[in-house]
């Protein structure tokens, strides 16, 4: 039972800041700034495969000890399950109770290094009757560094200039003390149109697209099996090293993206 304010004709949790699931009791003593860092995004479909995406996120070369995973389609169990797995701190914002299976459904940001702040940033929409999406905004403490993450949900139908003040809505929230930051998740940029406007507001913030040319991260039987690319990694203040994907469609329709960032 949920003990958070949510309108049953909506399922949204509309409460800025609750509920919320952390924990942050890992800690990395290595004083030393790292010469490079690893950041994942994965759309773990309704967090139904955890035990596959586990063993995934363990045993590929591309995947393995990555610093920071960004998770979107999550549960808090499915969360929980992983970050203890791997030893990860975490923080996770469920965005709605999903009608089609009845559980919590948001993205999460787990992390090797301390997170030291966090919030919830509700994407804004015309129709208050829709299920919501929000971004996941983390903090994270890398040696000396400070580096702000976002796991981002976006819906698949949203017109240009609603997906555009989307965009903003997140960059917007970015201090101006931030010098390094990384906004990933899965965009749901199934058309050209909805490229250009999600890519435009990154490249005018003078942001870097680190998963560019990485090709398809998605497909699906009722789309044709057409391969689109929805997911992707945004970055500022970093240097882009290398990047790439892991093609395993055995526990989402989506397949995790990855890239290696210098500061």
């Amino acid at each position: 039972m949920h003990l958070y304010s949510i309108d049953k004709s909506k399922r949204n949790y509309t409460h800025p800041s609750r509920p919320r699931y952390a924990f942050l009791d890992h800690s990395c003593i290595d004083n030393k700034t790292p010469k490079k860092i690893k950041v994942i995004s994965y759309n773990i479909k309704y967090a139904k495969k955890i035990s596959k995406a586990i063993n995934m996120l363990k045993k590929e070369k591309d995947l393995a000890c990555a610093d920071i995973i960004c998770l979107q389609e999550m549960d808090p169990e499915g969360v929980d399950k992983i970050a203890h797995a791997l030893k990860y701190n975490y923080v996770y914002y469920p965005s709605v109770v999903h009608p089609l299976h009845g559980k919590d459904f948001g993205n999460a940001v787990l992390s090797k290094w301390p997170i030291v702040k966090d919030k919830k940033i509700i994407l804004p929409q015309k129709n208050k009757k829709n299920l919501q999406r929000i971004a996941v905004r983390a903090t994270i403490k890398i040696s000396k560094k400070k580096l702000m993450v976002f796991s981002v949900h976006v819906k698949v139908f949203l017109k240009k200039k609603d997906r555009q003040e989307q965009m903003e809505t997140i960059l917007n929230s970015i201090p101006k003390d931030i010098t390094h930051c990384v906004v990933t998740g899965d965009f749901n940029t199934f058309t050209k149109a909805n490229s250009r406007a999600t890519i435009a507001p990154f490249i005018e913030k003078e942001f870097n697209i680190a998963s560019e040319d990485i090709g398809w991260t998605f497909k699906k039987w009722y789309l044709l099996n057409k391969k689109k690319t929805p997911d992707h990694i945004f970055t500022k203040g970093m240097k882009i090293l290398s990047k790439g994907k892991v093609v395993k469609r055995g526990v989402s329709d989506h397949v995790p993206i990855w890239t290696e960032l210098g500061f």
